[in-house]
């Protein structure tokens, strides 16, 4: 298992225990087990009893459990609380902003076991009856709970990427010769997979792959399997012959509104049986159509289709958007630095959280001159390598920036986010953004509309302001790489673009793992048709520089 699940167990083992009023010492107790062991950089797996127990927060209980999932996959104090409790309410703790107390009250009071049975009770206006339960509290508890159905068993672009890893590498070690790729949503490159889709090109029976355990076999039709791994996740896996890959992989891809459309612009040419997908393309008479792109209808003009068009990872030429130890990071400025560096980026740009964000140990004024004494002292080491001085300041509830003005001027620059109070009408959260954006020392503005995939919905804005805003004051607009973010959406890009306001695609990173997450961003940035000309952070050093001056 990794440090992830293992400290997700925890957690979920506090919330159970929690709902059953258990003991609260315990509770605590493994709560911070999950925020800490979800932190560590070294496998779990890899250590040893004794390692494990010297870890800030585990005793020897905890190291025990800790032991029992690595080496097991289980734990079997979370399963007795597991079997105790309905499945149904076991799910209602996974609702964002539901907590275990009063899924206690629905359940053992209303008795209530399904999300199901929740939501319509919200609609009937039964729980304004119970205490904690007030009209306003319910509503926003149905919308929660509409959300929350609309997103179940839809995977986040991260976790569908590994899990068709797995998948591919196991039909090859399976499927001798085979052919293995992703299609559909994923090869498309959607910030949410609904449906997880692999092509094989093999010309013999699939039945060997499918074990059932690894891969268990739920339905078949014609040459298409549907298969469900241990973690629960379904995937659909399409057979054709090695001859004709080519041919499905088009058909595949392409959303049916892409495929069809491209069908109907040329009548009377046959697809069909080609090896390669590239000969599709050689046959219609028109050049290559990036994967992402290929999403409603045809690109708008086939130089936006092109693939040498399209921003690539190597065109990112510095890292911003990122914490350390100095607020809530998990690794030093030196190291995020260093790290950085070591993966041949020619700049960073320090974006702790500002002294609003009290939750993340945001920075005052005096730890701000404190960490800038740091940042020149490493400049002059890591040279040629940049280090510039910013900040990720909160936008405040009535728009203004965290920090008097004598502290703003002097950063170098200045990503501004919404991180408090998100429930806002269309109008406060445009009027909120705007304010932001007419400060003169905003530079980019963060995450914009601060969703989380598959758990929150973002706030509404008014977008043709905002990128009128935008555009006026010289504020780029971030895409937040962060696979749970992806905050700006793709379906906006284009419109910024036309606007003229640069993407600057950000990783948000805490750790130097999540430095690695621009990658997801540089995904859905070329769903947007994104180029490197309008990426901010695309731009070298100088560039850059002068940028944000100006």
């Amino acid at each position: 298992m990794t440090n992830k699940q293992i400290a997700n167990a925890f957690d979920e083992l506090a919330n159970l225990m929690e709902l059953h009023e258990e003991d609260d010492f315990r509770i605590r107790s493994y709560r911070n087990a999950y925020l800490n062991l979800r932190k560590l950089d070294r496998p779990l797996a890899e250590m040893s009893d004794a390692e494990i127990k010297a870890i800030k927060g585990v005793g020897p209980a905890i190291a025990g459990k800790i032991r029992e999932l690595v080496t097991n996959g289980q734990m079997a104090t979370l399963e007795k609380y597991r079997e105790k409790t309905p499945p149904g309410v076991v799910e209602m703790l996974e609702v964002n902003g539901f907590g275990p107390k009063k899924v206690r009250v629905v359940w053992q009071e209303m008795g209530i076991e399904t999300v199901g049975e929740l939501w319509y009770a919200c609609n009937e206006n039964r729980l304004i009856e119970y205490k904690g339960f007030g009209l306003k509290t319910q509503e926003d508890l149905k919308n929660k709970l509409e959300y929350f159905l609309k997103s179940r068993d839809k995977i986040h672009l991260d976790a569908a990427e590994e899990e068709a890893d797995f998948i591919g590498a196991w039909l090859v070690g399976k499927l001798p010769g085979a052919r293995v790729a992703p299609v559909g949503e994923l090869r498309r490159r959607c910030p949410v997979i609904e449906k997880l889709e692999i092509l094989v090109g093999y010309a013999g029976d699939l039945s060997p792959a499918l074990d059932g355990a690894t891969l268990t076999l739920e339905h078949q039709k014609d040459t298409t399997w549907q298969v469900r791994l241990e973690n629960n996740t379904s995937a659909f896996i399409h057979r054709c012959e090695p001859s004709e890959f080519g041919s499905k992989m088009f058909k595949h891809t392409g959303s049916p509104a892409f495929v069809e459309t491209f069908a109907k612009a040329h009548p009377g040419i046959d697809f069909k049986n080609l090896e390669h997908e590239e000969q599709v393309f050689e046959k219609a008479g028109q050049p290559y159509v990036a994967p992402e792109l290929r999403e409603t209808t045809l690109p708008p003009s086939p130089a936006k289709g092109r693939h040498e068009e399209l921003i690539e990872d190597h065109d990112l030429k510095g890292i911003l958007h990122v914490h350390t130890t100095w607020s809530d990071g998990l690794h030093s400025l030196r190291e995020m630095c260093e790290h950085v560096r070591s993966l041949g980026y020619a700049y960073i740009g320090i974006t702790d959280h500002s002294q609003a964000a009290f939750y993340a140990n945001g920075l005052k004024p005096a730890r701000v001159l404190a960490q800038w004494e740091e940042i020149d002292r490493l400049n002059e080491e890591l040279a040629p390598f940049r280090i510039f001085k910013g900040i990720e300041s909160d936008i405040l509830t009535d728009g203004s920036l965290d920090y008097e003005e004598d502290v703003l001027r002097r950063f170098d620059f200045v990503i501004a986010s919404v991180h408090s109070n998100l429930k806002m009408s269309k109008e406060k959260a445009t009027s909120r953004i705007l304010s932001a954006i007419e400060n003169p020392h905003t530079t980019i503005l963060g995450h914009p509309t601060g969703r989380l995939l598959l758990s929150r919905e973002g706030y509404p804005l008014d977008w043709e302001k905002v990128f009128e805003a935008c555009s006026r004051h010289h504020v780029a607009i971030e895409l937040n790489a962060n696979p749970y973010r992806l905050d700006l959406d793709w379906t906006l890009i284009p419109e910024a673009v036309r606007h003229g306001i640069p993407i600057s695609i950000n990783p948000d990173a805490h750790s130097k793992d999540g430095v690695h997450d621009v990658r997801y961003g540089v995904m859905v940035a070329r769903k947007g048709a994104l180029t490197a000309a309008h990426c901010l952070n695309a731009l070298d050093a100088a560039g850059f520089e002068q940028k944000i001056r100006r």
